[in-house]
């Protein structure tokens, strides 16, 4: 009787609020009533992704952007600068802040309260966690029929590069509730090494395993810098021994034995696993512990402050990196070596044939929009326009802030959107500019790249930026559309409960016993005994919660 007393109250109360038209109501509430003429004049029904609307509709967002080296002209500030400028002209949206924070804590602490307090901003970024809560707790709109009527062919076609495994995640009971930004794929490590260390030992480009082997201890025994001294390395590692997107890991040993760390896939009989406790890991490790003994892996890798080190002092002829490292660490080796000729391959492969590489998380933040907030389209319209204003596919605001070098986060929401294959989108289209001898196709960015190869050849590494932009674009990026491929795609991403409370202390043990197992320290058979003690401290648990979510 007491509760029903008590909502009866809470009801009136809320009652009494509205119809007061109270000014100081939360944000939520201020930003939806804000846009009431705006909705009953305007016509959200043509369904044009760029429509202009007919009255003024404002969208206060919340915004993360370091203002500290942010230097603008004319006065022009994050909140009332060029980009928003267009944004009115051309969609009368006139997008402000909510709140705006400086560094990712703040935000984060900040995005906390916002959700606690349930005080929304009409359109906010959050991760994965924060979006489930949102929807669970009725907070966000969805945003389903918003999506098929407003978007654009650009934002739309970068969706559809990565299939349904970018959109599925912010879809729920088959209704859509967010935005989600990519993250483009092809950021995996292949094989860097010096073709001038080759030709001075005699070899040829290695592609398996053992090939591989005997390259690296020519490296080490037969003096390839020439300086008459036993100092040079097989190759070196970070003591977490593989990551995705980052040079000197592993992953491409890992994958020559059909093994991923870190990754949850199906095993052999399709049910889900987690990579790092199958049987394949363990012949990984083995042959890492015995590269190790051999001396061919880097005996200090565990202990150096900077694997790098070993790089910018060509003291190392194999790195393992993206087809981004002659933008970092190869610059430093070129630059002190003016003879260094880094080489990248697709390699080592497996006793197939195929390079085996795992994929990585195509999304990790997500755009909502305030169930409240009258425009949701509008959110979208934006999205729209800036995403063809950052790609310079927008006419009308390809000059703004040109040759300024502002950063594209100065548009209203830093969400990052491209095609999965992006990276080697570039490569083909430069790639026919270059036997063409055309770049007449090419927007600023990649004629850019462009000159830059030609620079280079016409005087190799006298630029090193040059070189970097024609090693990286053109050479590394080159690899990418190698037909030995094999990916193996993750079946979950997420975090379940347990993973929550224990993941930490899991993957504490997995890289302190893998660590232990290459260096020596611990017998192979020390996997085995890291198996059971991973699914007893939580693995199983985490692995029964997956597979609950995947059913749903």
């Amino acid at each position: 009787m007491q509760k029903r007393v008590t909502l009866l109250l809470l009801a009136s109360l809320l009652l009494l609020l509205t119809a007061c038209g109270n000014s100081n109501n939360t944000a939520n509430n201020s930003s939806s009533s804000g846009n009431k003429e705006a909705a009953s004049t305007n016509n959200p029904a043509d369904k044009d992704p760029h429509g202009k609307y007919n009255e003024p509709v404002t969208l206060k967002i919340a915004k993360n952007y370091n203002t500290k080296d942010l230097k603008l002209p004319n006065g022009d500030t994050l909140e009332n600068n060029e980009y928003f400028r267009y944004l009115e002209k051309k969609l009368n949206v006139k997008v402000s802040f909510a709140w705006q924070t400086e560094t990712g804590d703040a935000y984060q602490q900040k995005i906390g309260v916002t959700i606690a307090s349930q005080d929304l901003p009409d359109a906010f970024i959050v991760n994965e966690q924060q979006l489930k809560q949102l929807v669970k707790a009725d907070l966000v709109a969805d945003l389903t029929d918003v999506y098929k009527d407003y978007v654009g062919d650009l934002v739309k076609g970068y969706y559809d590069s990565y299939g349904d495994r970018v959109l599925s995640r912010a879809t729920f009971d088959g209704k859509l509730y967010a935005f989600p930004d990519t993250q483009i794929g092809g950021q995996h490590s292949f094989t860097w090494i010096r073709q001038d260390w080759l030709d001075k030992v005699g070899m040829q480009m290695p592609t398996t395993m053992d090939e591989l082997e005997s390259v690296a201890k020519a490296f080490i025994e037969k003096d390839p810098d020439g300086n008459g001294k036993a100092d040079t390395v097989g190759f070196t590692s970070l003591p977490q021994l593989t990551g995705w997107n980052s040079p000197n890991t592993l992953d491409p040993i890992f994958g020559a034995y059909k093994a991923y760390k870190g990754q949850f896939i199906n095993d052999a009989g399709g049910e889900v696993a987690y990579s790092s406790t199958l049987p394949e890991m363990k012949t990984a490790l083995a042959k890492l512990q015995e590269l190790y003994q051999k001396g061919i892996l880097d005996k200090e890798f565990a202990v150096r402050k900077d694997p790098n080190e070993l790089i910018a002092g060509n003291k190392v002829g194999i790195m393992f990196g993206p087809w981004w490292s002659p933008y970092g660490p190869l610059p430093d080796s070129v630059k002190n070596d003016m003879k260094a000729e880094w080489r990248p391959f697709t390699g080592p492969l497996d006793s197939e044939g195929k390079f085996n590489i795992y994929d990585q998380d195509p999304t990790a933040n997500f755009l909502v929009v305030n169930k409240n907030y009258k425009h949701p389209e509008a959110v979208l319209k934006v999205l729209n326009v800036q995403t063809e204003g950052i790609r310079l596919l927008d006419p009308g605001s390809a000059d703004i802030y040109k040759g300024l070098g502002i950063n594209w986060g100065v548009w209203p929401f830093g969400l990052q959107l491209d095609s999965e294959n992006a990276a080697y989108d570039v490569y083909v289209k430069l790639k026919k500019a270059l036997d063409a001898q055309d770049p007449s196709g090419l927007n600023d960015e990649l004629k850019g790249y462009y000159d830059d190869y030609l620079k280079n050849k016409e005087n190799p590494k006298k630029d090193i930026p040059a070189w970097s932009n024609a090693a990286a674009r053109v050479d590394g990026t080159a690899e990418l559309g190698s037909d030995k491929f094999n990916i193996v795609r993750n079946v979950y991403f997420g975090k379940t409960a347990t993973m929550q409370r224990k993941w930490a202390i899991l993957t504490k043990l997995e890289n302190e016993t893998f660590l232990k197992i290459v260096l020596g320290d611990e017998p192979i058979d020390k996997f085995d005994d890291f198996v059971k003690e991973w699914k007893k401290i939580g693995g199983d648990e985490v692995l029964k919660e997956i597979n609950e979510e995947i059913k749903k």
